[in-house]
């Protein structure tokens, strides 16, 4: 047997395990040993948060869409949990302020609510492995993606004027409601848009190289599609209608 005292750390799942010793270690041919010892997780990325929906660390290891009833399960779950052990690992994860405030049950919100938004996980898939690591989530930084979008071509001018068709015609039909039986088809419609682009963009994930332009540009077709979802969640007869695009 060999006693040392030590910082050890460990791989687990593509992030960062470490073991911090106040005590001796005890470390036999077939077993560790330790007393007084924190065991520290360093995330990566908040799909780091939830394993059972991420098995793999998150996109694209693992599908872009999500089971949301499974996602949200997940989350009570964690909810329920102590996490005094968790690190942050990365600049996309580091510089939000529910990471740096300390605080585990803010942090988990702001993971679970970026996580459950298909436009937000795109976003912090982009910041994570984008090789520029932008923040489309940023309304600067988006309005020069999609400047840079429209100017690449007349074909993709036209795709972004129908884009935002979809969304004038969404408007139209919110500010023309009269109950919430009248959204039902556009809620449908605009279902069916989201699931589309997820599914794009799952193929795009599992191409070599990743195509990024072409991930940015469903971001694009998302960040629409989500904001229609929100126009129809808040909906009420005469309140105002804004959708932001």
């Amino acid at each position: 047997m060999v006693v040392v005292r030590m910082l050890t750390g460990i791989a687990l799942r593509g992030f960062f395990v470490g073991v911090s010793c106040s005590s001796f270690v005890s470390i036999t041919a077939v077993f560790f040993e330790w007393t007084n010892c924190t065991l520290t997780t360093t995330l990566k990325s908040y799909f780091d948060l939830f394993p059972k929906s991420f098995p793999g660390g998150g996109p694209p290891s693992d599908p872009f869409k999500v089971a949301p009833k499974a996602l949200r399960r997940e989350f009570r779950l964690l909810q329920s949990e102590h996490h005094p052990d968790i690190l942050i690992g990365s600049q996309a994860l580091s510089k939000s302020p529910e990471a740096s405030s300390g605080d585990f049950s803010a942090f988990l919100n702001k993971a679970y609510t970026t996580i459950q938004n298909p436009y937000t996980r795109v976003s912090h898939l982009i910041e994570l492995y984008h090789p520029q690591h932008p923040d489309i989530s940023q309304d600067d930084v988006s309005k020069k993606m999609i400047e840079k979008f429209q100017s690449e071509s007349e074909e993709s001018s036209l795709e972004y004027k129908g884009m935002l068709m979809t969304v004038l015609d969404a408007h139209e039909s919110l500010e023309f409601a009269n109950s919430e039986e009248d959204l039902e088809p556009l809620s449908d419609e605009n279902k069916v848009r989201i699931e589309e682009t997820e599914e794009t963009i799952d193929q795009l994930l599992i191409e070599t190289p990743i195509d990024w332009d072409k991930v940015m540009l469903e971001a694009i077709r998302l960040k629409y599609w989500v904001n229609i979802q929100n126009g129809i969640k808040d909906w009420e007869p005469g309140k105002p209608v804004l959708l932001t695009h």
